[in-house]
């Protein structure tokens, strides 16, 4: 409770500061208390040197890769793409197309599916993820125009896209913080504390990147460094448990969400004969996993053998 408590004061503060500094520059105000020079800052690209920065960035990226394989490819197995994949074929790969768009635009990126269930927590869900899409906008256009990373003032419109998204997230970060407190069903006793430990290291991470740009208009340079080496590490932290954090959810529910879709057009089309007939249609190719898995571990040697499902009132 405590920490959410925190997380709340924080978010606050920083969002009546950003106020205060547009209305201030609004009404032609070159300072307000407590205000920090907006014009001028440090220039992080004497100290973090744009080639150390992409020789960390590629190196802790070609480890995130190999752990998104083996995520991935887990998650195949469970989901039994393999065998499903021959009766996805016979749709023909136009309807693929169309609903693999369906399920990334609509059910994903506009979490339709979560609108469906609870507007509360699709609107929670909007602040963080479209936060997120922004800073990594902000962060891309950043390196693109400013790969030196030489200083520029506050209104810099990658700047402006970077904090609109900080403070989206931090906002819907925070109300998460006091759901995961407060509401008894958000514990499912398996991933309670790795949630609240996402939850708690995404923060920390836009927050120190508000710190970092805040000590940089300040014009503390040894506080600058530590505090954007810390911001750095933090954000390489966070993409290396992506795969083992509720983070994971960001890339694994549009990949369910495309079979799902994918599944439901096999159903509506009866493609696979007999599929109506299950007990839970839809589900055939999961069916067949487990009957070739059985299979394999009664009858090791006979690799070859086929699988044949019937299916009986």
């Amino acid at each position: 409770m405590i920490w959410a408590l925190i997380a709340t004061l924080l978010t606050v503060g920083i969002s009546l500061y950003l106020i205060l500094t547009l209305l201030a520059t609004l009404g032609g105000l070159t300072s307000f208390p407590f205000s920090i020079p907006l014009g001028t800052s440090i220039n992080l690209g004497q100290w973090a040197k744009p080639e150390l920065v992409d020789l960390g960035a590629s190196i802790i990226g070609t480890i995130v890769l190999i752990l998104l394989f083996l995520f991935f490819r887990r998650w195949i197995r469970y989901s039994a793409l393999s065998v499903n994949w021959k009766y996805i074929r016979s749709l023909g790969w136009r309807r693929i197309a169309k609903d693999t768009w369906t399920a990334l635009f609509q059910d994903s990126l506009l979490l339709s599916s979560v609108q469906k269930r609870s507007k509360k927590r699709w609107f929670v869900h909007g602040l963080v993820l479209y936060g997120f899409i922004f800073m990594l906008l902000a962060t891309t256009l950043a390196a693109f125009f400013n790969y030196s990373n030489a200083p520029h003032g506050f209104w810099w419109p990658p700047r402006i896209i970077g904090n609109l998204g900080g403070l989206s997230s931090l906002i819907g970060l925070s109300i998460m913080g006091w759901r995961l407190v407060r509401d008894p069903y958000e514990d499912n006793g398996k991933t309670y504390v790795a949630d609240i430990a996402f939850v708690f290291l995404l923060f920390l991470t836009i927050l120190t990147g508000f710190a970092t740009e805040f000590i940089m208009y300040g014009l503390n340079a040894t506080l600058a460094y530590g505090s954007f080496l810390l911001h750095m590490l933090l954000v390489s932290g966070l993409f290396l448990a992506l795969p083992y954090t509720r983070f994971n959810h960001v890339l694994l529910t549009p990949f369910l969400l495309i079979l799902t879709r994918l599944n439901q057009t096999l159903v509506e089309e009866n493609n696979v004969p007999g599929i109506l007939d299950e007990p839970a249609p839809g589900r055939h190719y999961k069916t067949e996993r487990l009957a070739v898995d059985c299979q394999k571990q009664i009858f090791p040697k006979n690799e070859e053998s086929t699988v044949t499902l019937r299916y009986y009132p």
